[in-house]
């Protein structure tokens, strides 16, 4: 426990030096659900999917895509300083290098959560319980995105390579995740692989609670959860494969 909780402010003090991409994680989200607001509020009239209790999850849950490129540029970055050699050599086990980042990106994605929404609030979004249901129930699954970072951190072998597939893997989550088009307006094969990906089910999380409760969203949390241990088994496998080649 010890050497996790060393990790870890060793993570924190790293995601510190680069300030500006915490503050990138954090407004961006803001940034889309404003604009995607000041749009929607020109309409005369505005469908059911595209009101902010529908859309806003979507959004959120895109944030968290670029904690899990801030967690995969970092491993890379640890690549490139031979840190992750010299945790090879160190009585330090995998598993608490990957804990290690989940526990320092997961601060970040409960800030992030609930900066959102508390301008979601501002813009409509309907407070009841339901609301804090959605906001705690969302949180959690922040750490599927961060195991996807670490899985693809340690897939590339250095920074350039994390950044074009960070940004391929956000562009898969803002078209298939419910982000840029409702998930209830999709139909047929497309449906189908989002109904698959992991993506769309973090953000019925949030949409089922607001329509049909808490008790709505349990299979979507095991599905989440099994897509995590999925992500971590293989982040084990790459490292073995990688490390036994060197």
């Amino acid at each position: 426990m010890k050497k996790v909780i060393q990790l870890t402010i060793r993570n924190i003090k790293e995601m510190l030096r680069d300030p500006l991409s915490i503050v990138f994680c954090l407004i961006f989200p803001i940034l889309m659900l404003v604009l995607m607001q000041s749009i929607f509020t020109n309409f005369e009239y505005i469908p059911d999917n595209f009101k902010i209790a529908n859309y806003a999850p979507g959004i959120c849950v895109f944030g968290y895509t670029f904690i899990a490129m801030f967690v995969g540029l970092q491993i890379a970055s640890d690549k490139n300083t031979s840190f992750i050699k010299r945790m090879n050599i160190a009585p330090i086990n995998k598993f608490t290098y990957y804990l290690s980042f989940m526990l320092s990106a997961f601060p970040l994605a409960i800030l992030q959560t609930i900066l959102f929404f508390l301008i979601a609030l501002f813009f409509g979004f309907p407070f009841n319980y339901k609301f804090l249901l959605s906001v705690v129930y969302l949180m959690p699954s922040s750490i599927l995105y961060i195991s996807l970072g670490i899985m693809i951190g340690l897939i590339c072998n250095n920074e350039k390579q994390t950044g074009p597939i960070s940004s391929i893997f956000i562009t898969v989550v803002g078209i298939l995740g419910g982000v840029f088009m409702p998930i209830a307006s999709l139909k047929g094969g497309i449906l189908r692989v989002v109904n698959v990906l992991p993506f769309s089910h973090t953000v019925m999380i949030a949409s089922n609670i607001q329509s049909d409760g808490a008790s709505a969203i349990y299979p979507h949390i095991i599905y989440l959860l099994a897509y995590t241990i999925c992500f971590v088994l293989i982040s084990f496998v790459v490292e073995k494969i990688k490390a036994s080649r060197n």
